[in-house]
């Protein structure tokens, strides 16, 4: 049954294009938050973690990367945060800002459906950052600190 809006035009042959259009499963290497390093196993080796667990490293990747600053990415990956956490302006201002930069940041990620939640917690030149992440492999809750000139 053809169910293009055109009759004439047969898209049984386009049908086989957009199934393979289907993401991988998405797989990063394990990543140590605390010490910003790669994890190990028992035998000293990297390892990789798949599906949320992958998209946290990729998250947390993309916003410790300032855009703009490194030819290795393109320049929709990263973030152009990291200077505005420092200023001197009104603290909504900024907070509305910051979930402007980190929605841009993450949502080029095929990955992920939508960013909800956001909370902010100001600590001097440091913002805790917590919002709901909903990924084409459900919810999770993500949180991660932004210090001035880190990046």
């Amino acid at each position: 049954m053809n169910n293009s809006i055109f009759p004439f035009i047969d898209t049984s042959k386009y049908e086989d294009v957009i199934e393979s259009d289907k993401l991988e499963e998405l797989c990063e290497y394990a990543f140590d938050f605390k010490n910003n390093c790669l994890l190990t196993n028992s035998a000293g080796q990297n390892y990789y973690v798949y599906r949320n667990e992958a998209l946290k490293v990729w998250i947390y990747k993309a916003l410790m990367t300032p855009r703009y600053q490194h030819l290795a990415y393109t320049e929709d990956y990263g973030n152009e945060m990291f200077s505005m956490i420092s200023q001197a302006i009104d603290q909504e201002v900024m907070l509305l800002e910051l979930k402007r930069y980190i929605t841009e940041a993450l949502m080029y990620n095929s990955y992920i459906q939508e960013l909800n939640g956001f909370e902010f917690e100001v600590k001097g030149s440091e913002v805790l950052i917590r919002f709901t992440v909903i990924s084409i492999y459900g919810q999770m809750r993500y949180e991660q600190i932004m210090k001035e000139g880190v990046g």
